[in-house]
């Protein structure tokens, strides 16, 4: 019974060094590799129907793109999708910041093969397969 009393503040202090200690040591392991508990601000885009990207999206057909805002502030995104380096479409959408909207991408005047969409100004694009009505 005496070993059991006297552990408890031993336990209590352990607890409370890992409590605090826990902290400090966290953030200089992951500023070692460059990490950080602070979330990265992000803009994303992704096909509405992943499923249909095996099947392809018909030319014509607007082609189903979720954006997604993750910047910290409302964001106006500026898009085009292009194929084989021609201009099909252009358009611009306003997200609040945690919002996410299906853009509509139209395809008229795609050909069979792949339709870029892309954020203007930015290496943030998604690529859908396009085939003949």
């Amino acid at each position: 019974m005496v070993a059991s009393n006297s552990s408890r503040p031993l336990l209590a202090l352990l607890i409370v060094i890992l409590l605090f200690g826990f902290t400090p040591i966290s953030r200089v392991l992951l500023r070692s590799v460059d990490g950080s508990f602070a979330p990265n601000p992000y803009s994303s885009l992704a096909l509405g129907t992943p499923s249909r990207t095996a099947l392809g999206f018909l030319a014509g057909e607007p082609v189903p793109v979720q954006l997604t805002n993750r910047t910290g502030h409302t964001q106006t995104y500026h898009w085009s999708a292009t194929q084989n380096g021609s201009l099909i479409s252009l358009g611009e959408d306003t997200l609040a910041n945690g919002r996410a909207s299906t853009v509509l991408v139209p395809s008229r005047g795609a050909v069979a093969g792949k339709l870029r969409i892309a954020l203007t100004g930015t290496d943030i694009f998604v690529t859908a397969p396009i085939r003949s009505p």
